[in-house]
């Protein structure tokens, strides 16, 4: 008699360590932006925010990494999209903290992670089928 269960799609490896690492990063980034009594002035592509303004975008990114881990974990097509997103956003501010505030170890890693990332996540899209 044939086997009529449904199986499941394989999730690959990677994209499940990204999805977890991201899920990670959301109380880790919630935390930071506590510690730091919610002082921290955000960028958004490169945009310095402040007040009001400042508080929502602090209260998005842990969001962001949130709906990220999420999105990889069940690979949703918005993922990679959402996924090149974060990484325009946080690359674009990163390189105009660097010519703007010089060498930042912080900065120089994000630099150097996400040309990588915005690759793999352009090549690893077809993965992403939901």
């Amino acid at each position: 008699m044939p086997d009529t269960r449904e199986e499941r799609p394989h999730r690959p490896a990677d994209i499940t360590v990204f999805g977890i690492l991201f899920l990670l990063s959301a109380p880790l980034e919630l935390f930071n932006i506590m510690y730091t009594g919610w002082q921290y002035s955000p960028k958004i592509f490169g945009f310095t925010t402040h007040g009001s303004l400042a508080k929502i975008v602090l209260a998005a990114q842990p969001l962001l990494h949130l709906a990220l881990g999420y999105g990889f974990l069940t690979r949703r097509r918005w993922a990679v999209y959402l996924g090149l997103y974060y990484a325009a956003d946080v690359l674009t501010s990163a390189i105009s903290s660097y010519i703007l505030l010089g060498f930042g170890r912080i900065r120089t890693i994000f630099i150097v992670l996400l040309v990588p990332f915005a690759v793999y996540l352009i090549l690893r899209r077809g993965q992403f089928n939901r």
